[in-house]
Order: C-alpha cells, then sequence, then structure tokens
C-alpha cells in the first residue's frame, strides 16, 4: 500500500536531465543578455567597424544585412523572445523538477520556438551566416543541426520520465 504522505522518488534520468537544463538555461541566459547588448545598431555599428579594417566586403555585407535587419520588427524581437524562450525552458524544467507532466509539454514547445527565427526572417536568417563567409556559414549550420539534435535528444529523454510526473 502507498503512503499518501512519502515524497515521489525522482529518477536518476530526470535528475540528471534536469541538471543539465538549468546549467544549459542558465549559460543561455548569460549568451541571451549578451546577444540583447550586442543587438544595439550602437554596439553593431561598432563592430562592423572594427571588421572593416580587416575584411572590408564581409563588413559592407554585414552593413547591408544589418539596414534589412532594422526593417524586419522579428529581427529587432529575436534577442528579447530568446530571452523568454529560455526563461520558458527553465520554468517548465522547474515543473518536470517537481513532477508536473505539463512541465513536459512546455518544454518541448520551447524547445522548438528559436528555431521559428528562420521562418520569420527568411533569406536574412541564412544571409547573416553566408555573410561571415563560406567556412563560418558552414560552421553556422553544423552547429544548428547539432543543436537540434540535442534538443530532440532531450526531448525524447524527458518523454522516458513521463511515467514519474503527474
Amino acid at each position: 500500500m502507498d503512503n499518501p504522505f512519502s515524497k515521489p522518488v525522482r529518477s536518476e534520468l530526470l535528475k540528471v536531465l534536469c541538471i543539465l537544463s538549468f546549467v544549459m538555461c542558465g549559460v543561455n541566459l548569460l549568451i541571451g543578455v549578451l546577444n540583447i547588448y550586442q543587438s544595439s545598431p550602437e554596439v553593431m555599428a561598432k563592430n562592423i567597424e572594427q571588421i572593416r579594417d580587416i575584411k572590408p566586403e564581409m563588413a559592407d555585407q554585414m552593413e547591408n544585412q544589418m539596414i534589412a535587419m532594422q526593417d524586419n520588427t522579428y529581427a529587432k524581437l529575436a534577442p528579447y523572445l530568446n530571452f523568454v524562450y529560455i526563461l520558458i525552458s527553465f520554468l517548465s524544467v522547474m515543473m518536470m523538477w517537481n513532477f508536473k507532466k505539463t512541465g513536459f509539454y512546455i518544454y518541448s514547445i520551447a524547445e522548438i520556438l528559436p528555431y521559428t527565427a528562420f521562418i520569420f526572417l527568411g533569406k536574412n536568417s541564412m544571409n547573416m551566416m553566408a555573410g561571415a563567409g563560406e567556412n563560418m556559414a558552414m560552421a553556422g549550420m553544423v552547429a544548428m543541426v547539432f543543436m537540434v539534435i540535442i534538443d530532440l535528444v532531450f526531448v525524447v529523454l524527458y518523454s522516458k520520465c513521463l511515467k514519474e510526473m503527474k
């Protein structure tokens, strides 16, 4: 007979996944704050001028992209939205840590939402990577695929823990 006053036992898998997710949320939070800072027009212009000394054609491409991005509302909001996605992800992991199944569904959505930038930014999202050079564009694409795979693995592993959540 189950004791209604006993605390549920968290599996090792759920512990490890939640701790890794908390760490990644912290890292992504720091990166998100940095992205918000670096997305300001003043900082972007300063970075472009620094690059202009090294590679003028790359700076010209970055300047064109900055102008195009200023016309795109989503591009202006993206750093702030990513910050919100990180907070949603953190809160959903907290829910799963506390055995709430709803956290899994929110987490799954929060992990997919950041990739919507490619839909709303259109060709500018790929041009940003291409403007950095062929090698950087390839590295960006590899990193993106790697991130999608990691997100999918975490969602699948969290789904294995659903039976211990209520």
